[in-house]
């Protein structure tokens, strides 16, 4: 019988052997498995494009909150210094369907703004082609952004002003004077530094 107790050592340890190479193999193929799996689960997870109606909206196709096409202008309220009180900046930019709306970034301390402002009280007085004009201030405080609107004499647009610069951010706008000529919901036309009054007329009636 030794000799069957001496063959059955080598056979066990044959066995042994296959069975830890199997399951290598089995543990292997698991983790193929687990991978292909985490690949298609973060396909699936993927956002979804504006052109594809079976998933949500992507976030640039969502709807502009306000009057101007991708310009979130919501929770934005300034101070009103021609109107008195306090408006929503989205509705002070609103018009009717083909009225442009000249948007007037300016600050108290600003004197390039000071000069520019009594040249767009005329326009707003002439309304070219039916244009509206709104200020839109910040930085300083309210005391220096009075002192401005009673140094430019503005009267024939609203002068809006807050202390922040939520409204510059919204419009992309680095720094004061700009203008922003709006027309239907889109801005048709920047200007940095300000522009003069043929150049804003030519661009109304363009």
């Amino acid at each position: 019988m030794k000799w069957l107790t001496d063959y059955m050592v080598p056979v066990r340890f044959v066995l042994v052997a296959l069975l830890a190479v199997s399951g290598v193999t089995l543990a292997a193929a698991c983790g193929g498995s687990a991978d292909q799996s985490a690949t298609e689960s973060t396909a699936d997870a993927a956002p979804t494009t504006a052109g594809d109606v079976s998933g949500v909206p992507s976030v640039s196709s969502a709807p502009a909150v306000g009057p101007v096409e991708g310009v979130d202008l919501s929770d934005i309220r300034m101070e009103d210094l021609t109107g008195g009180g306090e408006v929503e900046l989205a509705s002070a930019l609103e018009a009717p369907a083909g009225t442009p709306v000249l948007a007037f970034f300016w600050a108290p301390f600003c004197s390039t703004c000071r000069s520019e402002a009594p040249v767009l009280e005329d326009l707003a007085a002439e309304a070219p082609d039916g244009l509206r004009v709104v200020g839109v201030g910040a930085l300083d405080d309210v005391a220096a952004a009075r002192e401005f609107r009673t140094d430019t004499a503005v009267r024939s647009f609203p002068l809006l002003w807050a202390e922040d610069t939520a409204a510059w951010s919204a419009f992309d706008v680095p720094a004061q004077p700009y203008l922003l000529l709006i027309r239907d919901g889109k801005v048709t036309q920047r200007w940095p530094g300000g522009a003069s009054a043929e150049e804003i007329r030519s661009a109304v009636a363009a």
